[in-house]
């Protein structure tokens, strides 16, 4: 996860998608996986991301799902849902910046590392 990271901050650092203004990310993860730490890790990913300061939060959770809304000082916003399935973790997202956008799509493990 953190060469995701990485990867998408060098790529709003060029200035190819201008300001990120939101994120809306699918995280699909292994059974073995907690809900709460896949949670965790991509909020820190739109953290790293979105520049301004996260504002509110909503959150919805059931036994296989959580789902949250952040919005940021600036506007900005990012939607991001985590589930547990019988299948490998996959993630989902697509950054909408001002002037473009990244998309990826991958199978990318949980890693405990990736909880900061």
């Amino acid at each position: 996860m953190d060469q995701l990271r990485q990867s998408v901050s060098t790529e709003i650092q060029s200035g190819r998608i201008g300001d990120p203004v939101f994120l809306r990310c699918f995280y699909q993860i292994s059974k073995s996986n907690l809900l709460e730490d896949a949670v965790a890790t991509v909020i820190n990913l739109a953290d790293s991301w979105i520049t301004s300061q996260i504002e509110y939060t909503q959150t919805q959770q059931d036994d296989c799902q959580i789902t949250t809304l952040l919005r940021f000082a600036d506007g900005e916003s990012a939607l991001l849902c985590v589930n547990q399935l019988d299948q490998e973790s996959m993630i989902d997202f697509h950054l909408i910046g001002s002037r473009g956008t990244i998309y990826y799509q991958a199978r990318i493990p949980l890693e405990d590392a990736d909880v900061k």
